[in-house]
């Protein structure tokens, strides 16, 4: 009973394991392929973290945690309106990194907060140009 017991902990260590490399490797597979930068967006109160790629026009944006190949939010440039940027408040400046610039939008299906590097925001992107 108790080498059961072990094996059943051990295989479920390897799955978890397992799991947490293929979202390492997603991850850093998005990062590195071209047009990938790492976006976050702002649900709620929360900032959820993530990997956005330019595709034609679209910006497509993937949570970090997950395996997935779906994008979670694409933001369209013929539906995009941005409505401001600014600098990430003393409490954003907690979970952002501090070259952080926060761009608010809205398309489609509503309003989106998104933080992204200033480098990022400051080079010729096909979404967000219009900053």
């Amino acid at each position: 009973m108790a080498v059961l017991v072990e094996t059943t902990i051990l295989v479920l260590f390897a799955i978890v394991v397992v799991a947490l490399a293929l979202v390492v490797a997603r991850q850093r597979y998005m990062l590195k392929s071209q047009g990938g930068i790492p976006v976050a967006a702002r649900r709620g109160n929360r900032w959820l973290y993530g990997v956005a790629r330019y595709e034609g026009d679209e910006l497509r944006w993937y949570r970090a945690f997950g395996i997935g190949t779906k994008p979670t939010r694409v933001l369209r440039r013929d539906d995009l309106q941005v409505l401001g940027r600014r600098e990430p408040t003393r409490l954003e400046m907690s979970w952002l990194p501090a070259s952080a610039v926060i761009v608010e939008c809205r398309d489609g299906t509503g309003d989106i907060v998104i933080a992204l590097a200033e480098r990022v925001h400051l080079s010729p992107s096909p979404c967000l140009r219009r900053v």
